[in-house]
């Protein structure tokens, strides 16, 4: 082993390393905990030397002061006014009584960073209008300063705290709406997926059960095969939905094991065994679109079909894959009577569960969907999805 080898294995086990942020709590006692030293170094202590020790009561005083400007750091993040107003006041006295008022100029700006960062609404809007006087005392304490600007720099720094507090209960806000949006597509791309792949097991289920009921009194072989078919789609709904789980727990965004474009024939031959008669025909050079383009199409093809068992049980439907330069174009059409009014109107508007759903994920992807009664009869779905993303 070179003597570079351990300096970059120590690098790399730094690297590594978990980097977690301290808890607010531990990040208060730290903040009011350094205050607290700073503060007791202004206290005149007995052991001073003569003229810089301070009697009993004036040692008492101070340490009440290091306390007041430091202690209720431990709840700045809830009562942020009181800890401004605590510190505020520490330095007034100080500065009454002609003390080093550093450590209680620190506490004030600390304390004037939280009010904008851990204040409520109210105490926010607040904050702007303090941090606007607080530049407009800067500036009219510059001009008439005659050379003195520590009156200046003072209201400039009050006014950088509470800025800079607020900026940072901005970008928290920004954070948390950002989170809320990202936790709320998770939901809504998690019901999408659920209704796409019980919808049509269910819908087929139904109709095999069904079809069983009616059977077993007249032809017991016709319904020991629609209870076969049961069981069989049974499975292959199982086999989906852990197929669904596992991909979302792996790679969701690489589509590990969600069904895909090459699927739809086994998902054509179910919904034959389901009593739809039902073709696919491709048009084009197939070739890969990408898991979340090829997802999209899978289900806009499963919905159609389970539409059409649920409404048009018996009826015909063919499935038309055509690959585009610029992407694919799904469309299923049947000769049923199609879903009801209730839900046929909002298919091309985005309502309703199953269209609605179809719609949102085409329009992710950049794609439209259109969903209608044919002139002819029967209805058509149809889907324009681009390529790879």
């Amino acid at each position: 082993m070179s003597a570079d080898q351990p300096a970059a294995h120590g690098r790399a086990a730094w690297r590594a390393w978990p980097r977690q942020r301290l808890p607010a709590r531990e990040v208060d006692r730290l903040l009011s905990g350094a205050l607290l030293i700073w503060a007791l170094f202004d206290v005149p202590w007995w052991w001073r030397p003569p003229g810089h020790a301070g009697s009993a009561l004036v040692i008492l005083g101070t340490l009440g002061l290091a306390a007041a400007q430091s202690l209720p750091f431990l709840c700045r993040r809830t009562r942020p006014a009181g800890v401004l107003a605590l510190t505020g006041a520490a330095l007034a006295v100080k500065y009454a009584a002609h003390l080093n008022i550093w450590s209680a100029s620190a506490a004030v700006l600390a304390a004037a960073y939280g009010l904008g960062a851990y204040g409520s609404r109210t105490m926010r809007q607040i904050t702007r209008l303090l941090a606007g006087a607080g530049l407009v005392a800067a500036l009219v304490a510059l001009q008439a300063g005659r050379g003195d600007h520590s009156a200046a720099v003072a209201c400039a720094l009050l006014a950088t705290a509470l800025v800079l507090g607020e900026v940072t209960s901005s970008h928290r806000d920004i954070a948390t709406a950002a989170a809320r949006h990202a936790h709320d597509l998770d939901r809504a791309s998690l019901a999408r997926e659920l209704h796409d792949v019980l919808a049509h097991q269910l819908s087929a289920i139904a109709v095999q059960a069904g079809a069983a009921r009616l059977a077993s009194s007249a032809d017991p072989l016709a319904a020991a095969r629609a209870i076969g078919a049961i069981e069989q789609e049974a499975r292959a709904g199982l086999t989906e939905l852990n197929k669904l789980v596992r991909g979302m727990r792996e790679s969701s965004a690489a589509g590990a094991g969600l069904p895909q474009l090459a699927d739809l024939p086994l998902l054509v031959q179910r919904a034959a065994e389901s009593g739809l008669r039902a073709e696919l025909q491709v048009a084009g050079q197939p070739r890969s679109l990408g898991a979340e383009v090829e997802l999209a199409a899978y289900r806009v093809v499963q919905e159609s079909l389970t539409n059409t068992i649920r409404y048009a049980p018996g009826a015909a439907a063919t499935v038309r894959v055509a690959y585009r330069a610029d992407g694919i174009v799904v469309d299923v059409l049947d000769d049923g009577p199609g879903p009801p009014l209730t839900t046929a109107v909002p298919a091309a508007q985005g309502g309703g569960a199953g269209l609605a759903g179809l719609s949102e994920r085409t329009r992710l992807l950049d794609g439209h969907l259109e969903a209608g009664a044919r002139p002819g009869g029967g209805f058509a779905v149809r889907a324009f999805l681009p390529g790879s993303r």
